[in-house]
């Protein structure tokens, strides 16, 4: 008879802790997640809006990547071409530095050779 009674007892207390937890769930359910949930279906509608928005705006962008990736190369190419040119101007002016430094150091050997022959400042006739 006491085992019969535990057997009832215990059916009793699961099925009153199975109710208390059920309605414990609609109450979270309809206080707690239902506005949880409707807050999200309003970002989801601005969010889905935001999407297409964005899909006409990234669609003008995305047939124009192809032009400018050619105008990138272009300007590449054209970068390229001045690095070139500049390179070619500084062998220019290292060789001209090149060349007019013997020239300045055949023209001062040469002034040096005009001032020997000259007779020295202190020495002319005419001592202005």
């Amino acid at each position: 008879m006491n085992t019969k009674r535990f057997a009832y007892l215990s059916a009793g207390v699961f099925f009153f802790a199975s109710s208390v937890s059920l309605v414990i769930l609609m109450l979270m359910f309809i206080f707690v997640w239902q506005p949880i949930w409707t807050e999200g279906f309003k970002d989801f509608h601005t969010i889905s809006g935001a999407i297409t928005k964005l899909n006409e705006t990234a669609k003008p962008a995305s047939e124009l990547a192809p032009e400018m990736l050619v105008e990138i190369k272009k300007i590449t190419t054209s970068m390229n071409k001045i690095e070139i040119n500049m390179n070619r101007i500084n062998y220019s002016v290292d060789n001209m530095g090149r060349s007019m430094s013997g020239q300045l150091q055949m023209m001062n050997y040469e002034v040096d050779q005009m001032g020997d022959k000259f007779s020295p400042f202190g020495m002319m006739p005419f001592n202005w």
